[in-house]
């Protein structure tokens, strides 16, 4: 009986147990069901707020100076919640995608914004200080497994916010149903990704070649995780890609001593949670206007046919695979914000040239007056930027290490309009300047009774840094003689060598020609003793031994057909003989040296003609003067049809029109110049004769206004001396009507009439038969001149960065920059909070903020194009078709390698999609891609330091030391030059173009960037027109985040805070990390030469002022300020020096991971099982994360990726013919990981 009793109890007991662990199990399935259903609110939350492409996410600490005052990283609320802006409604406030109150109805949070300009009651408010939940509502959703407390700056960091999320519970809405929710949605976009890994420096199979790593330090696609605590010993090759998540990332400690060095008690992932990830990539959409964006690899690779029937050029937008209509490629929304506010159109210009019409697509088209709709401000035309981007199909490696390019001038040339109609005046510079226009010309599309010629093809070519004139006297055969010696410095600019190369078909013999015009405005003033004085013209001492000289070409200098110039070099050409040969206007060609021997001689005659010889008793004068101009044409053989040294002059369409013309050298007269006096010779003072330097009477010097000699311009950042016109008309003032005190010269050069007691004085020369001249810095190498300096980039590999378009020499006049895409300085004639200025009846506008504006939020470059072979001609290793395949089957990467495929269609379709321009962004992602909302000091010093451990000119992957290796050079170079780290600008190494930075400077540089992210966020006036955040009661403004690329590169148009409308943000960071001494831009040693207003003045020493518009909102733009120090100028003239670390160099390396809003979130969430309903008391809780990225499919995705987004009308409608469901919930998201967490993993 015992034994059957206990048998009993036995089996009741087991009962008991598998009962309750049938109810735990029950408890245990039912709060994971809760869970999912947690996690399916959370992502309708994000679909709804995050789903369509206009939007812009931030955390919430970037609200912290307004809503949060005197915050620091332990006092700050919920930084980590994560923030959704609309960028179409900017007033809107933006949702906070968190579950929301306990004491409010379930799903509040998520009830849309939209229209709204106030919250309502039942939001939940990252800095909302009055709503405290009780204790026991609140669970942990990230917790210590995963992250750590917020830390104050230190030392040894810089601070960062509480990775740890605790959120109330909801009860769940349904009718007897007992459990709660909480949910939070984490932004992985604004960290820095830590697993990716470039091929170009580590290939999947081989080792990386000297060619791939001069193509990795464009368009970095590594992690630069050794710049962070405990990862600086991770191999080159990143991250073990078995490492998925944060937390395992204490796996990494690798037997080798490294990979992860994590501290004791393990501290080190923890903290880095808040701060990287291992999931970002990237929709390649516009945050702006909504749609995919435009790859503009495929686009630049197409045929010369397939182009000319593309929108690009003469054809119309094509339309998408379903036969809706796409929008054209000209950039039309009009700065005010209101008067035009369609985003991009098809709206074409004619272009003539060669005899026929071709309507093109401009960058960006708009009437800068918007009461005179005629009056246009068009960008360049896509066919020139094109051009420059496949300049490197056009590259010469005979000699692997220099690269040469044969030297072009700006296309269409002058025999090409000639052939359109355009007469004797068939040059750019003889169209846009007012002395030969009385027109409004730079906003007209006809003028002078012709359409207005446009470039399609840049220049690459040499161009005039100096150009004198020496007047020198002589005696031979007791005869006097002048002599002349011209004497020119070419600089070549570029990271490759330019060679000066004929048209084959012709038989000359040089391939560079100066034409000297208007001697017949200059006098020799002579005096004797016997005969008294007189004067005599140039031009007819010219014709005593040369008949054919007059004013349309008084003289001319050859430089011969194939020289080559080395990069960076400034070559000096002199004519060099056993001593000066007689006056002839055609001479032979110049040498490579400064020969002042040589030259020519004309007779020293009297007012009657006749030679003069001196008397014993003779004293003598001799003065040189000109009341101007001073005027050389500059011509280069380059075209097909060029002939250089035809000799007719007898108009200017037999001189010039057979021939490209690179620019014209111009002072327009020189009363501004300087005056020397006549030289007194006494009697029996012995002269030179020949085989002897002559005695120097006068030296005409036309030169660069470089930033340490007199008169200094900042040069390049807001002036082009490469650029098509050259001219001080180019301003609209007619050459008569310069005002007081300005120069009669363009931006970038000066003329100085000077003396000179000795030849070393005249030019100083260096290198191996004084071939070389000095530059850069000055024309003196006491003043740190140098005999080099590369300034800018013709592309080695394939372009993969829109700021590499910063080269892209397609500038009409000197007043603009060359450096203008991804750069934002403001114009000198433009003010800084205006989009127009009308002064002298010509009209500018500022081209740099137009450019970035027109690319910036609606482009993109793949990498798509050919693998190329170098040799004497470039060649396809493998074409681009099949290139394409490849990258379809997993079997390689695009030349930009971030581009990864993300799609779910059929192989066929996405092989179409990926070789279409408007498709291929509906397949594909970026990896990688990253916020420029970030707030987080160690996530930008991370994507800065992506450009660490590459070989870069002379330095090795790890030179000068491993903590000192960032590469941001200004041009990529293929030979071994040195390299600049923190060299002073009088040091050769600054000029090489070559920048490489250290582990301090990239924190310091992180930091500056996060705080002046920062100051912008909280101003609203960004535009011509204000757009405001309100938050619901009080007067204060909510942060607004950068709503676009163009808006983070560009300055702000408001003027009201100088120093965020100067510069964009990151030349502004540039700035503030100078002034805490980061030596990026400026240098604490042989500091850089203030650019001041004062600069500007007006000025009557020798030289004189260019002039710009005297206002003071258009003349700071010269200048730059720290917001620590407002007020304070911090610009200098050396901003656009090589290794000045400029906007552009930076967006150059990290740009193309670059974006304005997050697609890949974390969601931790939460759901549970409670005794009853209204019950606290859960039975079993689940905790869920998953990883979610935005796709490019729509959520119908009936409609292709590709479909317009916004009204073709207006930019801030909907598409009519996009579907509902995709205008409210965009792209769909997909979840790419999912985790069932315990409470030990939180």
């Amino acid at each position: 009986m015992a034994m059957l009793l206990l048998v009993v109890i036995t089996l009741v007991s087991f009962l008991k147990i598998e009962s309750r662990l049938a109810t735990l199990a029950v408890n245990k399935a039912q709060a994971r069901m809760q869970a999912m259903v947690s996690l399916r609110l959370a992502l309708a939350h994000l679909q709804q707020e995050a789903g369509p492409d206009r939007r812009t996410t931030a955390r919430a600490d970037i609200t912290a100076n307004t809503m949060q005052p005197n915050w620091n990283w332990t006092t700050i609320k919920n930084p980590l919640w994560t923030g959704v802006w609309r960028t179409d409604k900017p007033a809107q406030p933006p949702a906070w995608l968190v579950s929301g109150r306990h004491d409010r109805p379930a799903g509040a949070q998520l009830i849309s914004l939209s229209g709204a300009l106030s919250y309502p009651a039942d939001a939940q408010l990252p800095w909302d200080t009055s709503y405290l939940p009780p204790p026991v509502n609140l669970i942990t959703l990230v917790g210590d497994a995963s992250a750590s407390a917020g830390e104050l700056p230190s030392a040894n960091s810089f601070g960062k916010p509480d990775g740890r999320i605790s959120l109330p519970r909801i009860p769940l809405p349904d009718p007897g149903v007992a459990g709660t929710y909480a949910y939070w949605i984490g932004d992985e976009g604004v960290k820095a990704r830590l697993n990716l890994t470039d091929p170009r420096l580590t290939p999947p199979t081989g080792t990386a070649t000297d060619q791939m790593k001069q193509e990795a330090l464009r368009g970095t696609a590594r992690a630069g995780v050794e710049i962070l605590q405990g990862l600086e010993t991770m191999p080159v090759g990143g991250i073990d890609p078995r490492v998925r998540s944060m937390q395992e990332l204490p796996l990494l400690t690798l037997a080798t001593g490294t990979g992860l060095l994590e501290t004791t008690p393990p501290s080190v992932a923890k903290h880095l949670y808040t701060e990287t990830t291992f999931w970002s990539r990237g929709v390649n959409s516009d945050s702006r206007f909504g749609g995919l964006k435009i790859d503009l690899s495929l686009a630049f690779e197409l045929t010369e046919v397939e182009w000319l029937a593309s929108e690009f050029s003469a054809g119309p937008p094509p339309m998408d695979s379903a036969g809706g209509n796409l929008a054209g490629v000209t950039y039309l929304f009009h700065p005010d914000d209101t008067t035009q506010r369609a985003a991009y159109g098809d709206l074409k210009v004619n272009v003539p040239y060669g005899g026929a019409n071709h309507s093109l697509s401009t960058l960006y088209t708009f009437a800068v007056n918007p009461s005179n709709p005629t009056q246009l401000a068009r960008g360049p035309t896509w066919d020139a930027l094109r051009n420059y981007y496949r300049l490197y199909k056009e590259l010469d490696w005979s000699s692997p290490m220099t690269p040469t390019i044969r030297a072009r001038t700006h296309f269409p040339n002058t025999i090409s309009l000639a052939a359109s109609g355009y007469g004797g005046t068939a040059h750019y510079s003889h169209r846009y300047n007012r002395m030969d226009s009385g027109e409004n010309y730079l906003v007209l599309d006809f003028f002078n009774g012709q359409p207005s010629p446009r470039p399609v093809k840049v220049s690459v070519t040499p161009y005039v840094a100096r150009q004198l004139m020496v007047w020198g006297l002589m005696e031979e055969a007791g005869q006097l003689r002048l002599t002349l010696s011209p004497i020119t410095v070419l600089h070549n600019p570029y990271n490759v060598a330019v060679k000066l190369s004929k048209d084959p078909a012709t038989q000359d013999i040089a391939a560079m020609r100066l034409s000297f015009r208007a001697w017949d405005n200059w006098t020799v003033n002579f005096s004797t003793t016997s005969k008294g004085y007189w004067s005599r013209r140039m031009i007819d001492l010219a014709r005593i031994t040369d008949g054919s000289a007059n004013w349309g070409e008084s003289f001319r200098t050859y430089i011969k057909d194939g020289t080559i110039l080395q990069p960076g070099e400034f070559r000096v050409f002199s004519s060099a003989s056993v001593g000066p040969v007689p006056f002839t206007r055609l001479p032979p060609l110049s040498t490579n040296s400064f020969d002042f021997l040589g030259g020519f001689y004309l007779p020293w005659t009297d007012s009657n003609g006749a030679p003069v010889s001196r008397l014993p008793t003779d004293t003598i004068s001799v003065g040189v003067a000109s009341t101007g101009p001073f005027y050389v044409r500059h011509l280069l053989t380059c075209w097909p049809g060029d002939r250089i040294m035809d000799t007719g002059n007898s108009n200017d369409g037999q001189l010039y029109n057979v021939c490209s013309e690179v620019t014209e050298l111009l002072a327009n007269d020189l009363d501004r110049s300087g005056v020397i006096p006549a030289k007194v010779f006494s009697a029996g003072v012995v002269l030179p004769k020949s085989g002897q330097p002559p005695i120097i009477l006068a030296v005409f010097d036309y030169g660069m206004r470089w930033p340490r000699d007199p008169q200094p311009f900042p040069l390049f950042t807001h002036s082009n001396p490469m650029a098509t016109m050259t001219r001080p008309e180019a301003t609209g003032i007619g050459p008569s009507s310069m005002p007081p005190g300005y120069a009669k010269t363009s931006s970038s050069f000066k003329m100085v009439v000077r003396a000179a007691n000795s030849w070393p004085e005249v030019l100083e020369a260096a290198g191996t038969g004084s071939s070389l001249a000095f530059g850069g810095q000055s024309v003196s190498s006491g003043n740190g001149g140098q005999s080099s300096a590369v300034y800018t980039e013709v592309p080695l590999a394939p372009p993969i960065s829109l700021a590499q378009f910063a080269h892209a020499n397609f500038t009409i006049r000197d007043q603009e920059p060359l450096f203008a895409i991804g750069n934002s300085f403001g114009s000198l004639f433009n003010p800084i909070n205006a989009m127009g200025y009308n002064t002298y009846g010509l009209t500018t506008w500022d081209q740099t903020w137009m450019l970035n504006a027109s690319l910036y939020d609606r482009y993109f470059l793949s990498g798509a194009a050919p693998e190329i072979t170098r040799g004497v001609v470039v060649t396809e290793k493998r074409s681009l078709t099949t290139v394409l395949d490849d990258f379809v089957a997993g079997k390689g990467t695009l030349a930009n390698p971030r581009i990864a495929l993300f799609s779910n269609r059929d192989t066929v379709t996405v092989r179409a999609m990926v070789g279409n321009h408007r498709r291929i962004a509906g397949a594909t992602v970026t990896e990688g891609a990253f916020n420029v909302n970030s707030t987080s000091v160690e996530a930008w010093a991370t994507i800065l330091a992506s450009s660490k451990r590459n070989k870069m000119g002379a330095a090795n992957e790890t030179q000068p030391a491993p903590h000192q290796n960032a590469r941001y050079p200004r041009a990529i170079r293929a030979d071994l030059a040195n390299y600049n780290f923190k060299s002073p600008y009088a040091s050769p190494n600054a000029w090489t173009g070559l920048n490489t930075l250290d582990d301090d400077q990239i924190k310091l540089l992180a930091k500056s960037i996060v705080d002046e992210i920062r100051t912008r966020v909280v101003l609203p006036h960004r535009s011509l027109y204000t757009s405001i955040n309100h938050s619901p009661t009080e007067s204060y403004t909510i942060p607004l985040p950068f709503i676009g690329l163009a808006q983070f590169v560009n300055r702000y148009l408001c003027g009201y805070h100088y120093d965020t409308s100067l510069v964009g943000c990151l030349q502004n960071a540039i700035v503030r990390a100078d002034v805490d001494g980061a030596n990026l831009s400026n240098r604490t040693v042989n500091v850089a030469p203030v650019a001041d207003v004062s600069l500007l003045a007006q000025n009557n020493a020798p030289g004189s002022t260019p002039w710009t518009p005297p206002d003071g909102l258009i003349r700071s733009n010269l200048t730059m300020q720290d917001p620590r120090s407002e007020g304070t100028n911090r610009g200098h003239l050396l901003t656009g020096a090589p290794t000045s670390l400029m906007q552009s160099d930076l967006l150059a390396v990290i740009g193309p991971a670059l974006t304005t809003r997050s697609d890949t979130f974390v969601i931790r969430c939460y759901g549970d099982i409670t005794t009853h309903p209204s019950s606290l008391s859960a039975n079993a809780g689940c905790w869920i994360e998953a990883v979610v990225q935005r796709t490019p499919e729509f959520c119908d995705p009936s409609q292709p990726p590709e479909t317009e987004v916004c009204s073709a009308t207006d930019s801030y409608q909907f598409n009519p013919k996009l579907k509902l469901v995709n205008r409210l919930f965009g792209r769909r998201f997909q979840i790419i990981s999912l985790r069932i967490l315990s409470p030990k993993e939180l």
